[in-house]
């Protein structure tokens, strides 16, 4: 009997739907919730949720062919949450991990502006959330209700041709799931209830008789409490027992699924509890930062950017700044800034605004120049004949 059971709440989609959000006697079953008993899942969607909640982010503004951070932020950009306990950054965790979990970000426009832009999303649990796509358009209810179109965001991850509704990882992979969260338990109920014993005390001048064998038992136990030291004579023989290779195949089990897991969510195997297929000497920290960025984050951020700047006001637009999760040590950036400095890429405001600094004075500007400054150059000197 599948661990994953069917239910009366349920998201339509391709994949004929979703199991039950609550499942019985505390077994893995397709809810979010549930998925994340399972380690490996919990450690890669909280990578990458933890990864993109904390990325700076802001609003630019295109005008006249150049683009330029706003000056004035928009409220959805500075405070999206409606809850006035949660942060942008909680804002962004919830997004993410409805999309990573579900395939499928679902947003409820809950405020707008004296403008009329959006100024409060709230995202709604997913399981909750029904989307029917018989008509020429999908319609939303929430919780058996019909939302209003125009005040929902739907973000799909993985929408196959002909729907709107992406595809749930958790349901696409479950078997594969279930096969983990099963290893996982069959781990636990071996060191709790193994059958095979830490080892074996053996009596060579014959046989024992019940009483006898758990009368050397006892004595046994009581001189090797509290790691003592056990003295014997040539009739009795001691061997701790190891793990039955066959019975420990769940170990194995376990590994193989954080490396699946890893698969589908793009991140290093070995972040998340399984093992990397590689051993490149030459991949250093940086590196290994700009891959998880490039495969792991960016699909996720850009979908966001591009859903969030269709609501900002016109030339306005959302963008993330993944180089900010990018740490490199304190001489590369340095580097890197005079670099930019020196070909104009950067100014020195924007130099010190990135080492949250702020900008010099014109005192300062003037002490600088003085004391580090280049000095003029110098025409060629004139031959004397």
């Amino acid at each position: 009997m599948s661990l994953f059971r069917r239910s009366d709440t349920e998201t339509r989609s391709s994949s004929g739907g979703w199991s039950s959000v609550f499942g019985t006697g505390g077994g893995l079953n397709n809810s979010m919730e549930s998925t994340l008993r399972l380690i490996p899942v919990y450690a890669a969607t909280s990578l990458i949720a933890d990864s993109i909640a904390i990325m700076p982010v802001s609003e630019y503004e295109s005008t006249g062919g150049s683009k330029q951070k706003a000056k004035q932020q928009s409220q959805l950009m500075i405070d999206p949450h409606p809850w006035p306990t949660m942060t942008r950054v909680e804002w962004l965790h919830q997004f993410t991990s409805s999309f990573l979990l579900r395939g499928n970000a679902y947003g409820l426009i809950t405020a707008v502006d004296t403008a009329g832009t959006p100024s409060k999303i709230m995202w709604l649990h997913p399981d909750h959330v029904q989307v029917d796509e018989s008509g020429s358009l999908p319609v939303y209810s929430y919780k058996g209700a019909k939302l209003d179109p125009s005040t929902v965001i739907h973000i799909p991850w993985y929408p196959l041709p002909g729907t709107s509704v992406g595809l749930s990882p958790i349901s696409q992979f479950r078997q594969m799931l279930e096969t983990g969260y099963a290893a996982e338990q069959y781990g636990k109920d071996w060191f709790d209830n193994g059958s095979t014993p830490s080892g074996h005390l053996k009596y060579n001048k014959g046989s024992l008789e019940g009483s006898d064998a758990a009368k050397v038992k006892s004595r046994f136990k009581a001189a090797v409490a509290g790691n003592d030291l056990f003295v014997s004579g040539s009739d009795w023989e001691w061997a701790a027992l190891s793990v039955n290779p066959d019975e420990a195949q769940f170990l194995q089990t376990i590994k193989a699924t954080a490396n699946q897991v890893a698969a589908i969510y793009r991140v290093d195997p070995s972040d998340i509890g399984g093992e990397a297929g590689n051993s490149l000497t030459y991949s250093t920290l940086e590196m290994n930062q700009i891959k998880f960025q490039t495969r792991a984050l960016q699909p996720i951020f850009t979908r966001l950017e591009h859903h969030i700047s269709r609501l900002l006001p016109d030339f306005h637009y959302m963008k993330f700044n993944p180089d900010a999760l990018v740490r490199t040590d304190i001489k590369t950036r340095m580097e890197v800034t005079k670099i930019g400095l020196e070909t104009g890429m950067l100014l020195q405001e924007e130099g010190r605004e990135q080492e949250e600094r702020p900008a010099l004075t014109d005192k300062q500007k003037q002490d600088w120049q003085k004391y580090y400054g280049k000095k003029p150059a110098t025409g060629p000197k004139e031959e004397t004949s």
